[in-house]
């Protein structure tokens, strides 16, 4: 009985302990974690993300199958396949170090191999395998929204060369200006947390540039009114951009490149509250705007707005206020309202709405930015997103106009090829 009474007052001072340690004061007593527990959680941040890169992929091309049609949806997955595999021996031969090995206030990295470097893993805080993958997923993002604005007309080989180019040369050239420490960075405080100039833009510009050489899809422009394509499932376009839109928030709270400490979990819970209010007002806007221009509620404009505003918010996702980040996410989903009709007047073909959503809202997300915080300066934001657009484009038109008169890049219809 004695025996019993003891082990009844020791569980009862054992549960008076643990409601002491959980209550708010000693909740507020957050110790910081070790070294090795910042290392591991930062790594499996870079590596989740990487994965959630990989997702936006996927998502893309779900919404490329369903806005083509159906004898040019195995097309569609092949030229995804080829986009991702090859943006990854092209970001690990030339395009990793790029980006991230250029002198503070250069413009030009240098041309060499990435290798995992692991002998002082306390002096970077994080895995360099994690932290390649992740970047080398980012690549192979704009490659396939590339591929996404041309879909439905252009070969397979020439479009692999060219996203061979983006991934190991156009892309970590433009981003090392920003996110390497490169001249725009340096020299003029261009700041650009979560892609909206590096990926966003640059991908966008291009993507413009190759859809101006390449012409449209047969049969997309007639003698009058222009005439929709007919598309596959357009419910699966909705899925994919959906999946699209989820992962890219996540990718950019990997873009944070910490999630060890209260600080940084804070600030990612921001980053999601505010993306997800700009993605929500982004597809709203649109909803609205379709409704009360056309009468009818646009499918196509609303996801894209729900993306449209996720990209316009990328650049500084932790700075605003909640109204803030839903005006600059709703503006992004008028952006892709109103400039498709404009596109179709100078009768340029954008299969998937890249231009609008990455290029146009990248470039309102990146110069807006200034708005919401007094780090940011207007000057740098403006001469960052020319400089990120005009590099970008210009060389795009230089390799596709090149493609265009040596191997040729169209296709002949059908484009179906053998499974």
């Amino acid at each position: 009985m004695t025996a019993s009474l003891a082990r009844l007052l020791k569980f009862c001072a054992a549960v008076a302990a643990a409601a002491a340690a959980a209550s708010p004061a000693a909740a507020q007593d957050m110790s910081p974690a070790s070294d090795v527990t910042r290392y591991v959680i930062d790594s499996a941040l870079l590596m989740a993300a990487g994965f959630a890169a990989l997702v936006v992929i996927a998502g893309f091309a779900l919404r490329d199958i369903g806005m083509s049609r159906t004898q040019n949806a195995p097309q569609v997955c092949l030229r995804t396949i080829g986009a991702l595999a090859i943006s990854v021996f092209a970001f690990w031969v030339v395009g990793y170090h790029l980006l991230f090995s250029i002198e503070s206030g250069g413009f030009l990295g240098p041309f060499q191999s990435w290798a995992p470097a692991d002998d002082d893993p306390g002096a970077v805080g994080r895995a360099s395998g994690a932290h390649w993958f992740f970047h080398a997923s980012l690549a192979a993002i704009g490659a396939v929204i590339v591929s996404s604005a041309i879909s439905e007309r252009v070969r397979l080989w020439p479009f692999v060369f060219f996203a061979a180019i983006w991934a190991g040369l156009i892309y970590p050239i433009a981003a090392s200006w920003v996110w390497g420490g490169g001249y725009f960075a340096d020299e003029w405080s261009f700041r650009d947390y979560g892609g909206a100039a590096a990926v966003h833009l640059s991908a966008g510009s291009a993507a413009l540039a190759a859809v101006i050489v390449t012409g449209p899809r047969p049969g997309r422009f007639g003698q009058g009114p222009t005439r929709p394509q007919m598309s596959t499932a357009l419910p699966l376009s909705a899925f994919g951009l959906m999946l699209s839109a989820a992962a890219l928030i996540f990718v950019m709270i990997g873009l944070g490149g910490s999630l060890s400490s209260a600080e940084a979990a804070i600030t990612a819970g921001v980053l999601a509250a505010n993306a997800m209010i700009a993605s929500g007002a982004g597809a709203l806007a649109a909803m609205i705007l379709t409704q009360t221009v056309y009468r009818r509620t646009g499918l196509v404009s609303a996801m894209t707005g729900a993306v449209a505003g996720i990209v316009s918010i990328a650049a500084d996702p932790i700075s605003p206020a909640l109204w803030q980040a839903a005006m600059i996410g709703a503006i992004g989903g008028v952006i892709v309202t109103v400039t498709p009709p404009f596109l179709d007047r100078f009768r340029i073909d954008d299969a998937g709405l890249v231009v609008p959503a990455h290029c146009f809202c990248g470039a309102w997300g990146t110069i807006v930015a200034f708005w919401m915080t007094e780090r940011i300066w207007l000057p740098g934001q403006l001469l960052g997103t020319l400089a990120t657009a005009g590099f970008s484009f210009v060389m795009s038109l230089l390799i596709w106009t090149a493609l265009k008169y040596t191997i040729g890049v169209r296709s002949a219809p059908p484009e179906a090829p053998p499974l």
